[in-house]
């Protein structure tokens, strides 16, 4: 079985590289396994609410010209935190006999386990959206107290009680 293996990490903070190697461990494994071999590893470091990711559009182009049998990902919300993305995702794998598996076991459509697909895309979708929320009104709270949040602040303002 050729497999397509999307990885992606929120941002490039430190902390999340280590995540990158230790997804690409996982997905090692679980072919090894299973006696798989890997066509490609799709990689990117963004928000997983859009589509316009470089390497996810490239995984779709290739699952159009079917050039793998299977996309494996840790879980749903690394291919898309957005529903209507997600059903895209499937969809599309669908038309093209491609097979969508994820890690964490919660789906895995050439087993036929795909029946709770919604449920993790709506789920996934909403903890974006609540994380989203709880950002900005953190961020709103300090600029209501007159506090800088980022890395620099901007010319004439101090960087004081950051902490």
């Amino acid at each position: 079985m050729r497999c397509a293996i999307y990885i992606r990490v929120s941002t490039d903070k430190e902390e999340q590289k280590s995540s990158l190697e230790n997804q690409r461990s996982l997905f090692y494994q679980y072919l090894e396994d299973r006696g798989w071999d890997v066509f490609d590893f799709y990689v990117d470091v963004e928000s997983g609410t859009t589509g316009r990711r470089e390497n996810l559009q490239r995984l779709i182009q290739d699952a159009k010209a079917r050039k793998f049998d299977v996309i494996l990902a840790k879980e749903l919300s690394r291919l898309a935190r957005n529903g209507g993305l997600s059903y895209q995702i499937r969809d599309m794998a669908t038309d093209n006999g491609i097979g969508i598996v994820t890690l964490d076991n919660a789906i895995n459509t050439i087993e036929r386990k795909n029946d709770m697909f919604g449920l993790y895309a709506w789920i996934y979708e909403q903890e974006s959206q609540r994380t989203s929320t709880r950002i900005k009104a953190a961020l709103s709270s300090k600029a209501k107290k007159g506090e800088f949040k980022g890395s620099v602040p901007p010319y004439g303002y101090k960087a004081a009680n950051l902490f």
